[in-house]
């Protein structure tokens, strides 16, 4: 016999799991009868919204990669035979993609990459084997699919990469002759294209970081790291040099910006910039590992830290890897909830902000690794629902917050790892498909919101990975008619 526990779900979710309450059934009799119910529970909760059908969008072989929601369609680079890797879209459905121009004829193909929506455009790197590599912009139609701006004439090209929108903007970096590196920005017009900052020749230029109207970035060279900003004028400017050390996870915060520094010597350092000025100033030393996952939410930082660093450094030895927050200041950053008490730590990982709460996936010790959510406070600091009952876990991965809903892939004994979605609660938590039947995994991951629909990449046995779309209706997934749109 088998009985829902609602009582201490209420009381789970409302003090957030700290009485060690679960969230599945309650069950009377053997263990077996126990793993049956709790079966049972899960699937009542899943079958609340029909299973979705995924269609595959492309064909094997394709390679799709660089996914980004344009205006009403999706854009990607893919490989066809006798084009090479070119420009695609697709408006969702099955079978529904096409080339939106073959750059560069033949099957040497453009390679566009590092795909950036800015307003009506989506703007790419791409090689059309004259002018080498250079920015070209498109709006989903072959006559506007053009090339920016010709930054180092010629057939070398200036090899645009890091693509970083930034307001109304688009900062990248690019080669020039004589200079190396220079820090350009556009507005997808080629009056609009113009270099902002030209870096020491031999400079290794890493992590553009949207702040607000600025730019952050780091570059090395042979005398320091050096941490810059670039305000909306396009002032660009020193904040904070190191001869020693590596700046790591810029992260925006509002109004201030954290990152991380490792200087090598076993002491990880937690930075924020800010004021006016953009001050940069130590919050707190770490021990062992660096924090890592900086994710900002309701005007803090969130991350990971604790851990044992990577080459035997000790971490936190009483309370190991766990979620902690920082507004900035030394009195402001602590531990948010011990949710594995002791040295291991619950390893917090693929942190996401979504509508005011943090989602991630943790393992308190008995439930295995699932996925959680938090407001910032201990008791706000739950589990969402014990997708896998028992120690094993479901591991959630690839998590990606988008329109209010959280897509990423989990396992379960009986369907093996597949795509899920959740509102960040019990109830809205359901795995949406089985492309790999059975205990078969599909391993989805690159999950992009589009209309109505949710594109990702997936493994299927008999093509490998391909592109597939799933209809998503209102609040409940597939409950209208399915089928794709028009090409």
């Amino acid at each position: 016999m088998k009985a829902w526990r609602g009582i201490p779900v209420l009381v789970s979710v409302l003090w957030g799991g700290l009485l060690a309450v679960g969230c599945g059934p309650a069950v009377e009799g053997s263990d077996a009868e126990g793993e049956a119910a709790v079966e049972s529970a899960r699937a009542d909760v899943v079958a609340a919204g029909r299973a979705c059908t995924s269609e595959r969008v492309m064909p094997s072989g394709t390679k799709p990669e660089w996914l980004v929601r344009g205006v009403d369609r999706l854009f990607f680079s893919a490989d066809s035979e006798g084009q090479g890797r070119e420009l695609w879209s697709s408006p969702g459905g099955g079978g529904c993609a096409g080339v939106v121009k073959d750059i560069r004829a033949g099957a040497q193909g453009s390679v566009p990459r590092y795909l950036t929506a800015l307003g009506r455009w989506v703007l790419f790197a791409a090689d059309d084997g004259l002018q080498g590599p250079e920015l070209w912009r498109t709006d989903g139609t072959e006559a506007g699919t053009v090339r920016v701006l010709d930054v180092w004439p010629g057939e070398r090209g200036s090899a645009p990469r890091a693509l970083t929108r930034v307001g109304t903007f688009v900062y990248f970096l690019a080669e020039a002759p004589g200079n190396g590196q220079e820090l350009w920005r556009t507005d997808g017009t080629a009056s609009g294209t113009r270099r902002v900052h030209a870096f020491v020749p031999g400079s290794d230029v890493l992590q553009l970081t949207a702040w607000g109207e600025r730019l952050a970035l780091v570059s090395y060279d042979a005398e320091a790291a050096v941490l810059w900003v670039v305000e909306p004028s396009g002032e660009t400017r020193e904040v904070f040099r190191s001869a020693v050390g590596v700046f790591d996870s810029l992260t925006a915060v509002e109004r201030r910006l954290f990152f991380v520094r490792d200087t090598g010597e076993g002491i990880v350092e937690l930075w924020v910039v800010a004021g006016r000025q953009a001050v940069a100033t130590k919050v707190r030393d770490f021990s062992g590992g660096a924090p890592s996952e900086l994710t900002a939410l309701g005007g803090q930082v969130f991350f990971h830290a604790g851990s044992d660093g990577n080459y035997g450094e000790l971490g936190d030895t009483r309370h190991g890897g766990e979620l902690w927050r920082s507004d900035g200041t030394t009195l402001g950053t602590r531990m948010v909830r011990d949710i594995w008490p002791g040295p291991k730590g619950s390893l917090p990982s693929d942190l996401v902000a979504m509508d005011g709460v943090l989602y991630f996936a943790a393992e308190d010790g008995w439930r295995g690794r699932e996925l959680w959510r938090s407001d910032g406070t201990a008791l706000g600091t739950w589990m969402v629902w014990d997708l896998q009952w028992g120690a094993e876990g479901s591991e959630p991965r690839q998590l990606v917050a988008q329109d209010g809903w959280l897509f990423f892939s989990a396992t379960t004994a009986a369907h093996g790892r597949e795509a899920w979605k959740s509102d960040g609660w019990l109830w809205n938590t359901r795995r949406l498909t089985d492309i790999a039947p059975g205990t078969s995994s599909s391993n989805p991951r690159s999950f992009v919101r589009s209309g109505r629909d949710v594109f990702f990449l997936a493994n299927e046995a008999a093509v490998g990975e391909a592109l597939w779309v799933l209809p998503l209706h209102g609040a409940w997934p597939c409950a209208g008619p399915q089928g794709g749109k028009g090409c």
